[in-house]
């Protein structure tokens, strides 16, 4: 496409390659041509890019995420599959220059003291449990996990961070006991955990100066830049008359959702409220003429479309993907859905290819 103005000759580039080079670009057409006399393009001499469709999804799931690891993985993808001619060198050349910056802002390698530290993620998603000492963090987990963790009256029994899984239906979830958090102890090793996990449980003792220890937790957590998106907060002792007062309290500054550990009240709520918090959702591969695997799903985040989910499945069918077959719960009918259908928790697909 070419528009001539005042003797000057305007090469303008495909809408999507133009993106590419300039993200935060915002200028309706005819303002571009407007401001075009002093605006310069990266190339003079710019070729048809005849990029895939799937670049342009690739593209978008890079804005999206915030994370450097997939952000790279993203980009080498897009390397992949971007056709190699003349007029694809800019894009080439833009795409690797971005990489190699993203891998040097990459944080390096923990020390070995940092490592003992670390929690490999594992199950469906990653909660940290936060919160000041004797909060009942430990028996949280126990009750949630089934598992049987030391636990004392005394601070600091936990002193490392330790994982339990605790399952919800047919998924599931990794649940990380951690150390006190207080203004006084909160190590680089901590915030790294929290930004890490994908959902971070403030775990308060109603009994216990509660506003003043939560208000404490959720200062160090916006020092973190911890997004309220990514927090639940509890309240612990429900049981209690005193507890269940300063429970109302609380809720009048935060939302928050109370538990009694000992007695077990909203213990399974709670399960379900974890499920909820971490916006996830599982959808069901299902093979022809084969029956459905309902306790192998593959998880996805909550927006998720059709072509995230195959991609999950098999990277190398997102260029052969033509459609798939979205089956009723019974198994007896089905729709056909393109690549851009969003996808909703429980459903069954088929892909076809």
């Amino acid at each position: 496409m070419e528009f001539r103005m005042s003797n000057l000759e305007i090469k303008i580039l495909p809408f999507f390659v133009f993106d590419f080079f300039f993200p935060n670009f915002q200028l309706s057409t005819s303002d571009f041509l407007l401001q075009a006399s002093s605006f310069q393009l990266p190339t003079s001499n710019i070729m048809p890019a005849n990029l895939p469709p799937q670049f342009f999804e690739l593209q978008q799931k890079l804005n999206q995420t915030k994370d450097i690891q997939e952000k790279i993985e993203i980009l080498e993808e897009m390397l992949a599959i971007c056709p190699k001619h003349k007029g694809t060198e800019k894009v080439q050349e833009e795409i690797k220059k971005k990489i190699a910056k993203l891998k040097r802002e990459k944080p390096k390698k923990a020390s070995q003291k940092e490592e003992i530290y670390f929690v490999k993620k594992e199950g469906a998603s990653q909660v940290l449990i936060l919160g000041p000492p004797n909060s009942g963090k430990t028996s949280l987990v126990n009750s949630l996990c089934n598992t049987d963790f030391k636990v004392a009256d005394y601070p600091f029994t936990t002193n490392l961070p330790t994982p339990g899984m605790m399952r919800y239906e047919n998924l599931l979830i990794q649940i990380v006991d951690a150390p006190p958090l207080t203004q006084e102890f909160k190590p680089g090793w901590f915030k790294n955990l929290a930004r890490q996990a994908d959902l971070v449980l403030v775990l308060i003792d109603l009994l216990q100066e509660p506003e003043k220890n939560l208000k404490e937790i959720m200062e160090i957590l916006k020092e973190w830049k911890i997004e309220k998106e990514k927090i639940l907060i509890l309240g612990n002792k429900l049981d209690l008359e005193e507890g269940r007062k300063n429970f109302e309290k609380i809720k009048e500054n935060f939302e928050t959702f109370g538990v009694s550990i000992k007695d077990k009240i909203n213990i399974e709520n709670l399960k379900e409220k974890i499920f909820k918090a971490l916006k996830i959702i599982r959808v069901y591969p299902k093979e022809p003429k084969k029956e459905v695997n309902f306790e192998n799903p593959v998880v996805l985040k909550e927006g998720a479309k059709l072509i995230d989910f195959v991609r999950e499945i098999k990277k190398e069918w997102v260029g052969k993907f033509k459609g798939a077959k979205l089956y009723e719960k019974n198994l007896k009918s089905f729709k056909i859905v393109g690549r851009d259908y969003f996808l909703k928790d429980g459903d069954i697909i088929e892909i076809k290819i």
